[in-house]
């Protein structure tokens, strides 16, 4: 009688514990709270588009589900949090996505993929074949992608003037860096630079010693809030697209009342969606206080961008073949 009573109770502690054992990546009834890591500083547009989303979201929900936002990398870099919220130990987040975990997460960073705010708005939007791909990887990652958000389009912060800018496949004369990523390393070189993998955090001192000449990876944005005093010129050719995504722990996101989801979907489709007209926008604009800084603006028609683009899509898409295959590139081609 003693062993049966004590295994009962045994069992009725497990059964208790059981229940009141948060599991990770698995919301609660009420009261819950969702760490949302950011990247960017707190007064990059990226950064303010959480908290909006955060009021629109907790208003929605009554604040039965807070989102706690951590810009600036205070949870880690991306690739950390975007491990973390696979395993559920941070809900949400607004990051790069990291292609060590799926070369496919690469291809919205694709070379002139568009050359207006307006039209690579269609191609990073659901309904896209890259916004198709990118979801259908996070997927299977345990990742349920939200949406992508527009940073803006990439240039060229150089110390010195490159020989024939704007000729498509000219000898620049001139060494850059470039991300330790083959979208990168190849269109830059097929743009006529050379160029040299350096730590990001280098990057300003390198081109201030003269070991490189200039960079390739940011708009111009970062251009100025980052490099503007060890450059000279900036060449918007926008030939790359910088783009985060909102992302959610998958578990978390099924577990979610459907109202909860929708709630959270309607927020962040509005700051998604405004996000590729703020980046051109934004451009604009930082291109102007290069200009007031002292650096000069090496101006790209929209014939010399045409035939940039045409001449990127002829000589660099051919060899990205190799990492995101032949008939996935065809797909995106019909869909431009």
């Amino acid at each position: 009688m003693r062993k049966g009573f004590l295994a009962a109770a045994l069992l009725g502690i497990m059964a208790t514990v059981f229940c009141t054992t948060a599991i990770p990546g698995m919301a609660e009834a009420k009261g819950d709270k969702f760490k949302v890591a950011g990247i960017s500083a707190p007064e990059y547009r990226g950064t303010k588009s959480l908290y909006a989303i955060k009021d629109k979201f907790e208003a929605a929900t009554d604040g039965k589900i807070e989102l706690d936002v951590f810009p600036a990398n205070q949870l880690g870099d991306y690739t950390q949090v975007f491990e973390e919220i696979r395993r559920g130990s941070i809900e949400m987040g607004l990051i790069f996505l990291p292609s060590q975990f799926d070369v496919m997460l690469e291809v919205g960073s694709l070379p002139f993929l568009a050359s207006t705010g307006e039209e690579m708005k269609k191609q990073l939007s659901p309904g896209s074949v890259v916004y198709d791909i990118i979801d259908k990887s996070l997927d299977k990652l345990g990742v349920k992608l939200l949406r992508l958000y527009g940073d803006g389009f990439i240039g060229v912060g150089i110390a010195k003037k490159p020989s024939n800018p704007t000729d498509p496949s000219a000898d620049k004369d001139a060494l850059i860096r470039v991300a330790p990523v083959a979208v990168y390393k190849e269109t830059a070189e097929d743009m006529g630079f050379r160029t040299t993998n350096i730590p990001y955090a280098d990057t300003y001192s390198a081109i201030q010693t003269g070991v490189c000449d200039g960079w390739i990876g940011g708009s111009s944005q970062i251009n100025y809030l980052s490099f503007r005093d060890v450059i000279d010129y900036y060449i918007p050719y926008n030939c790359l697209f910088d783009q985060t995504a909102y992302i959610i722990n998958k578990k978390l996101w099924e577990s979610m009342k459907p109202e909860e989801q929708k709630a959270l979907l309607d927020a962040v489709n509005v700051e998604a969606d405004k996000s590729f007209a703020d980046s051109t926008i934004e451009d604009l604009e930082f291109q102007k206080k290069l200009e007031e800084a002292g650096v000069e603006i090496i101006e790209v028609s929209d014939e010399e961008r045409a035939a940039l683009a045409e001449h990127i899509r002829a000589t660099t898409w051919p060899k990205l073949a190799k990492t995101y295959g032949e008939e996935t590139l065809e797909k995106i081609k019909k869909d431009l």
